[in-house]
C-alpha cells in the first residue's frame, strides 16, 4: 500500500511550502528560507530511509564462517 506514504509525502511538502510562505511574509530573506527548506528536506529524506525496508546485505557483509585473515593478500604458492 503506497497511500500512507504518499499522504506523508504530501503532508511534508505542504508543511515546507507553508513554512516558506510564512517566513517570506514575516520578512525573512529568501536565502534563509531556501536554507531552511533544504535542511527540512534533508531531514525528511533521512527519516524516509530509516522507515524503509532494510537493504539486502552485500556478499561481503553476508554472515557465515569466514577464513581467518592472515593479512597476506598474495595467492598461496603451489
Amino acid at each position: 500500500m503506497r497511500f500512507p506514504r504518499r499522504r506523508t509525502d504530501l503532508a511534508a511538502f505542504l508543511a515546507v511550502l507553508v513554512t516558506g510562505v510564512v517566513l517570506i511574509l514575516c520578512g525573512v530573506k529568501a536565502e534563509t528560507v531556501s536554507t531552511v527548506a533544504i535542511g527540512l528536506s534533508t531531514l525528511y529524506a533521512a527519516w524516509q530511509r530509516q522507515e524503509g525496508t532494510p537493504r539486502a546485505p552485500d556478499a561481503r557483509d553476508a554472515s557465515g564462517p569466514r577464513p581467518p585473515d592472515s593479512g597476506d593478500r598474495r595467492p598461496p604458492e603451489r
